[in-house]
C-alpha cells in the first residue's frame, strides 16, 4: 500500500523580499486535490496575504483544510513546500521532505539522514512533448518580469536611457528558451520597434515565433559569439549588432558542453551603447558578460562603470517576485497540475538532493 502524506504549504517566506506563495486557493478544486497519496493539506496561517493582499484562512478552513501556525505545520507535515526556505529543516519531523529553491542560501543546510531536501529545479516533468523542469513556466515569467522591472525602474532613475527614450528601440534577446520567450513577449507589449533573437538553432526550426521578431542564428567559437547569416558568413556579435542595442536580454543557460558564453568581453565593454540596459535573469558570474553578478530584489538595477562608460545592469535573482500575484498563480498551476510528478520525486528522494 502506498504511503499517504500530509502536505504542508508555507505562506510567508523569511527570505528578503520574497512574497510569492506556492498555491493559489482558486486552484483548490476537489477533483484536483482529491489525490490518493495525500491524506491532508495543511496551510500556514495568514496564507497568501503577501502575494494576494489578503489572507485566505477563512476560505481554507471552510473548505476543510487545516490552517496552523508555522511551527505546527513543520511538525505535522510529511512534505513541506517552502519556496525559499531559511531554517525550516530545524523544526521538521524525522523522515519528512522539504521542497523549495535553495540557491538563495549562503550555505546549504547541513546533510541530514532525518530530513530529505528536494530542489524544485531537480523535479522533472513531461510537458509540451519533452522533459522539462516542474516550474519551467517560472523561467518564462522571469523573462517577462525582468523586462517590466527594468523598464519601470529605469523610467524613474534613468529616464534618459535609450531603453526608455530611444527612437526605433532595438532589443536583442540572446537565447529563446522559456526565459527568452517570456522576455520577447513583454518586449512586444512594451512596443519595442525592433526585436532580434539569437539562438543556436536555425531560424526555420524555431517554434513559437512571433511574426514581428527577427530570428537569427549564433555560434560560439574560442570565446567569441558570432551572428551567422543564411550564406554562412559570421560576424562577431559585440562588433556587429550589440553596439546598437538599447536593451540586451541574456536568456542563455550554461550547460555541460557550454558552461559560459561570452557576449561582452571586458575589453570590449565600451562597445555597448552609453546608458543602455543589460538584463541578465541568469546572473551567473562570468557567464554572458564579465560584469555578470547577482543583484538583490530591493535594488535590482545598478550602474556598471568602466572609465567614462556606463550601462545599467539588472541581475536580480528574484525577478518573478516583482509580480508576486502573477508568479504565484503560475507556480500554483504547475504544482497542482503536476502533483503526481512531485510526489514521485519525493518517493525517489532517498538521499539529500542538494
Amino acid at each position: 500500500m502506498p504511503n499517504k502524506y500530509s502536505l504542508g504549504f508555507i505562506s510567508n517566506s523569511r527570505s528578503d523580499g520574497e512574497m510569492r506563495v506556492p498555491i493559489w486557493w482558486e486552484h483548490l478544486t476537489e477533483n484536483k486535490l482529491n489525490h490518493p497519496l495525500i491524506k491532508e493539506y495543511i496551510f500556514e496561517e495568514n496564507f497568501g496575504a503577501s502575494a494576494f493582499g489578503g489572507a485566505a484562512d477563512e476560505f481554507l478552513i471552510s473548505e476543510g483544510y487545516r490552517v496552523v501556525d508555522r511551527l505546527s505545520l513543520l511538525r505535522l507535515s510529511d512534505i513541506v513546500i517552502s519556496l525559499k526556505p531559511q531554517d525550516e529543516w530545524n523544526y521538521m519531523k524525522p523522515g519528512s521532505t522539504l521542497i523549495g529553491w535553495f540557491n538563495h542560501l549562503e550555505s546549504f543546510p547541513p546533510p541530514s539522514s532525518a530530513i530529505r531536501f528536494l530542489d524544485l529545479e531537480a523535479i522533472k516533468i513531461l510537458a509540451q512533448g519533452r522533459s522539462q523542469k516542474l516550474l519551467y513556466r517560472n523561467a518564462f515569467v522571469a523573462g517577462e518580469c525582468g523586462v517590466v522591472q527594468t523598464l519601470e525602474i529605469l523610467s524613474q532613475i534613468a529616464p534618459f536611457s535609450p531603453a526608455i527614450l530611444g527612437k526605433n528601440r532595438l532589443a536583442v534577446v540572446l537565447g529563446y528558451g522559456n526565459l527568452g520567450q517570456g522576455a520577447v513577449t513583454e518586449l512586444i507589449r512594451q512596443n519595442f520597434e525592433n526585436i532580434v533573437v539569437f539562438t543556436q538553432r536555425q531560424a526555420a526550426t524555431i517554434e513559437n515565433k512571433f511574426p514581428e521578431v527577427d530570428y537569427r542564428q549564433m555560434e560560439y567559437d574560442l570565446e567569441t559569439v558570432y551572428a551567422c547569416d543564411s550564406k554562412g558568413v559570421k560576424r562577431s556579435l559585440i562588433t556587429d549588432i550589440l553596439p546598437d542595442a538599447d536593451i540586451i536580454v541574456n536568456g542563455t543557460l550554461p550547460s555541460s558542453s557550454q558552461p559560459d558564453w561570452t557576449f561582452v568581453p571586458d575589453n570590449q565593454f565600451s562597445q555597448l551603447k552609453q546608458n543602455m540596459a543589460y538584463l541578465d535573469p541568469v546572473h551567473k558570474v562570468g557567464h554572458g558578460a564579465s560584469f555578470a553578478q547577482i543583484t538583490p530584489l530591493r535594488e535590482p538595477i545598478k550602474p556598471i562603470h568602466r572609465l567614462n562608460h556606463c550601462i545599467w545592469y539588472n541581475g536580480c535573482n528574484a525577478m518573478p517576485a516583482y509580480r508576486p500575484t502573477y508568479a504565484s498563480i503560475i507556480i500554483s498551476q504547475h504544482i497542482i497540475t503536476y502533483l503526481d510528478y512531485l510526489l514521485k520525486a519525493v518517493e525517489n528522494a532517498t538521499e539529500v538532493l542538494l
